[in-house]
């Protein structure tokens, strides 16, 4: 990407999450530092996007080690050769050594928390979290899916089909260019009173999808649960769709399936 200090608003957003994780090549970076140093309402977002990774590395539960970690974690430690009779201290001072290093490892292991189930769960909890984060999760208001989905020609690299414009109960409140496991998509948000929906439509090339359990629409789809959100993973055709609230299960696949059938 050739740097361009004269980029756009619309040009920086989707490149806006890459940014703040260091994940452009440098001309890239240079063209978005160049922008955000003379865009306020940029530099916000970005600031958002800071915030919100901070959030989700240090707001992460913590877990304790089971003891079958801890049994193969001491299992990989360097035997400790027995020391002569004659030089108890340097024994000592080796398993000392040897305890030292295991309790460093066992501590990393209580800190870090066990990895997701499924990438796709995990990105898709990620990303609704980063929605209902900000002031402003939408780039284009709705009027309507006549409206917001004409927004999204020429920002993606696919043709999104059909969009479900909301009911009597679920509302469309607009849409934004987000990434998903680093493909470009489309992200459409809903709302159900309080509740909110974040929908991420992407390429699904190469994606290993959980097992469907569900119907929804005619669609099968996967119900999963991360952190106290629901996720409704399925694909249709080429394209991956990820829906993401806090809804009860009847709710969601209740949303899905419109979103399935398109109205």
């Amino acid at each position: 990407m050739a740097s361009d200090p004269a980029m756009s608003c619309e040009a920086v957003r989707p490149l806006l999450r890459e940014a703040t994780r260091g994940a452009l090549d440098a001309a890239g970076q240079a063209a978005v530092d160049a922008h955000l140093a003379t865009c306020a309402a940029c530099e916000k977002v970005a600031a958002e996007e800071r915030a919100l990774d901070r959030m989700l590395i240090e707001g992460l539960p913590q877990y304790p080690a089971s003891l079958a970690l801890k049994r193969r974690l001491q299992a990989r430690l360097p035997a400790v050769p027995a020391a002569p009779a004659r030089r108890p201290r340097r024994a000592w001072v080796g398993m000392g050594a040897a305890l030292a290093a295991c309790a460093v490892v066992l501590i990393v292991a209580v800190r870090r928390p066990p990895p997701a189930t499924d990438p796709l769960v995990a990105e898709g909890v990620a990303d609704h979290l980063r929605v209902v984060a900000r002031d402003r999760p939408v780039d284009v208001e709705n009027g309507g899916p006549h409206q917001v989905r004409p927004w999204f020609t020429g920002r993606l690299d696919f043709g999104l089909p059909s969009v479900f414009g909301g009911d009597g109960e679920y509302t469309l409140t607009g849409g934004a260019v987000g990434y998903y496991l680093g493909r470009k998509s489309a992200v459409l948000v809903y709302k159900r009173g309080l509740h909110v929906a974040s929908l991420s439509v992407f390429p699904a090339a190469g994606l290993a999808f959980p097992a469907p359990g569900q119907d929804a629409g005619g669609v099968p789809v996967a119900l999963r649960q991360e952190r106290g959100f629901r996720v409704v993973l399925w694909r249709q055709g080429e394209l991956g769709y990820a829906l993401v609230s806090d809804l009860a299960a009847e709710e969601i696949l209740g949303l899905a399936s419109r979103i399935a059938r398109g109205h």
